[in-house]
C-alpha cells in the first residue's frame, strides 16, 4: 500500500487483487478499504477515457462490485435493522463498480488490430501502435471472461477468447511451447522468451479458462496452448525452483516472478481440472518453494526484475531487481492459497 499508484501500469492491478485477497483471508480492513479507496477515485474521475486504461484494473472492479452485491443480499437477509438508505448505498457501489467494468470492457473493443487480428493497445503512441505484449494476455482476457460470467452475456467471453487466442498463435514458439515477449506488425516477433512474459502467459490461460464456458468453441485450443507452455516451462526449470530471465538462456540471472506466478497458477489450474496435478505437481513445488525462500523480513519478494520493454537480450539481462507491484501481487495470491490449505 505505500507503492505510488498511478493510472495505470502493467503490475498494478494484480496488486490490487492481492490485497483483495490478502484481506478476504486475514479479515484485514485495512486493505481492502485502500483498494475500495483507490478505484473510487478512479471512477469518480471517470473511466475508459484514453488507450492508457488499457491495463485498468477491471477484475478488481469486478471483485468490488461482487462484495458490496453480496454484502446488500447479507443485509437484506441478516440484517433487518440495517437502514433502507445502507441496502441503497451498497447496491448503487456494486452497479458502479460494474458500469466501469463494462465501460473498460468497450474501451478494449475500441483499439484497432493488427493484421493477424491482435489487438493493439497503444495505437495512439509513435513507436508502440503496431506492437503487442504477451503482459496484455492476463490484463484483458481473463477480466472479460469474468464479466461475461457475471452478466451472463455471450459477447463477453468470445471477447476474451478472442483477444487471448490472437494473442496466443502469434506469441507461442510452436517448438518449445513458451511465449516471446512481443510481435509488431512490421518486424515480426521480437524480444525474447522472457520469464515475466511468461508468467502472464500462463496466468492468463488459466484465469480465462476459469471463467469460460466448459462449451465454448475455443477452450479445447486454450487448454492445449496451457498444456504446451506448462510442459515448456517444466523443462526449462533450474534446480533452484526458478527461471532465468531469459528462460532458454542459462548466462541469464534468475528471477522469482516467473516461479510465484507458477505456483499461483497451477493451483488454480489443479483446482479447476485444468491440469493433471501428476504431471505438473512436483513443477509447483518447487516453484513455490523458491518463491516462499525469496521473501525477505519486510515480506517483500526479491529477485524481481524492474519493468522490462522489449529489446535486445542485454537490456533484459542487465535490469535491476527491487520490489514492484508486479512481484508482491502474483506473492500475496500465491500466499492466499497457502493460508487455505
Amino acid at each position: 500500500m505505500r507503492w505510488n499508484f498511478r493510472m495505470w501500469g502493467f503490475g498494478e492491478a494484480i496488486a490490487l487483487r492481492g490485497l483483495i485477497r490478502a484481506s478476504e483471508v486475514t479479515g484485514d480492513e485495512e486493505m481492502l478499504g485502500y483498494v475500495h479507496a483507490l478505484l473510487r477515485a478512479y471512477v469518480g474521475r471517470g473511466v475508459a477515457k484514453s488507450a492508457e486504461e488499457h491495463v485498468a484494473p477491471g477484475r478488481e472492479l469486478l471483485l468490488l462490485h461482487k462484495k458490496f452485491g453480496e454484502e446488500s443480499v447479507v443485509a437484506r437477509s441478516s440484517r433487518p435493522c440495517d437502514s433502507i438508505q445502507q441496502t441503497q448505498r451498497r447496491d448503487a457501489r456494486a452497479t458502479m463498480f460494474l458500469d466501469a467494468a463494462k465501460k473498460l470492457a468497450a474501451l478494449h473493443e475500441s483499439f484497432s488490430k493488427n493484421p493477424k487480428g491482435a489487438r493493439m493497445h497503444r495505437c495512439d503512441l509513435p513507436g508502440w501502435r503496431e506492437q503487442i505484449w504477451v503482459d496484455c494476455m492476463d490484463s484483458e482476457a481473463p477480466f472479460l471472461a469474468q464479466l461475461g460470467a457475471i452478466t451472463g452475456e455471450k459477447k463477453y467471453f468470445n471477447q476474451a477468447a478472442n483477444e487471448i487466442l490472437s494473442y496466443a498463435r502469434i506469441l507461442q514458439d510452436p517448438a518449445s511451447g513458451l511465449f516471446y515477449h512481443g510481435y509488431e506488425t512490421h518486424c515480426g516477433l521480437n524480444g525474447q522468451l522472457w520469464a515475466r512474459g511468461n508468467g502472464w502467459a500462463l496466468m492468463g490461460l488459466v484465469e480465462t479458462l476459469q471463467y469460460l464456458p466448459k462449451n465454448h468453441s475455443s477452450r479445447k485450443e486454450l487448454l492445449r496452448r496451457l498444456h504446451q507452455l506448462c510442459t515448456g516451462l517444466a523443462k526449462t526449470q533450474d534446480g533452484s525452483g526458478l527461471w532465468h530471465t531469459i528462460i532458454p538462456d542459462a548466462q541469464t540471472y534468475l528471477e522469482s516472478t516467473l516461479a510465484t506466478m507458477t505456483a499461483y497458477a497451477l493451483r488454480e489450474a489443479f483446482s479447476e481440472k485444468l491440469l493433471n496435478e501428476k504431471e505438473f505437481g512436483a513443477m509447483e513445488k518447487r516453484a513455490r518453494a523458491a518463491a516462499l525462500h525469496c521473501i525477505d523480513n519486510q515480506g517483500g519478494l526479491q529477485f524481481v526484475s524492474d519493468a522490462t520493454p522489449i529489446g535486445e537480450l542485454k537490456m533484459y539481462a542487465t535490469r535491476p531487481f527491487g520490489i514492484f507491484p508486479w512481484g508482491q501481487g502474483p506473492l500475496l495470491l500465491m500466499l492466499a492459497q497457502e493460508s487455505l490449505k
